[in-house]
């Protein structure tokens, strides 16, 4: 009977002493592992209502074979983000240059027109690489084109 005593107290004194061991492993390894996983940054604010810069109608001539055949005049925004605005407002003659000479380049390549009709997706893709050129990539969200009128001569 003894004997059974002593297994016992000897069985419940080797599972306390386990269970400490377990207890201590996960105080002082587990957490401080969990501790030094550095947790990911918080989420970046939700982007602001955009900002738009409009841009003067631009009037560009097409021309035939022997004479200007139409005019078309485009009118377009181009949107960017609102906090960046302060410093696309010095270079909107510039961004005027670069869809002038854009538009200009399409014109004369005729990638912006279907037969002698104006492709406005083409239109918009070529106004935005510009903008993209002048302004920035991470800058410019889009360019609206607002109004396109051709006007034959």
């Amino acid at each position: 009977m003894k004997i059974v005593i002593l297994l016992i107290v000897g069985l419940l004194l080797l599972g306390g002493a386990g269970a400490g061991a377990l207890w201590l492993y996960h105080k002082y390894t587990v957490e401080k592992e969990e501790a030094a996983t550095p947790k990911p940054p918080p989420p970046p604010p939700p982007p602001g209502p955009p900002a738009y810069i409009r841009v003067t109608p631009i009037v560009v001539p097409m021309i035939g074979a022997n004479r200007v055949q139409q005019f078309i005049t485009i009118v377009a925004t181009v949107e960017i983000e609102a906090v960046r605005q302060p410093e696309t407002v010095g270079r909107q003659t510039q961004l005027i240059d670069a869809f002038i000479t854009a538009l200009y380049a399409a014109v004369d390549d005729r990638s912006i027109m279907t037969g002698n009709i104006v492709n406005i997706p083409a239109v918009k893709e070529k106004l935005t690489q510009a903008a993209r050129k002048v302004l920035g990539k991470d800058v410019v969200h889009d360019v609206l084109v607002q109004v396109v009128t051709q006007r034959n001569l």
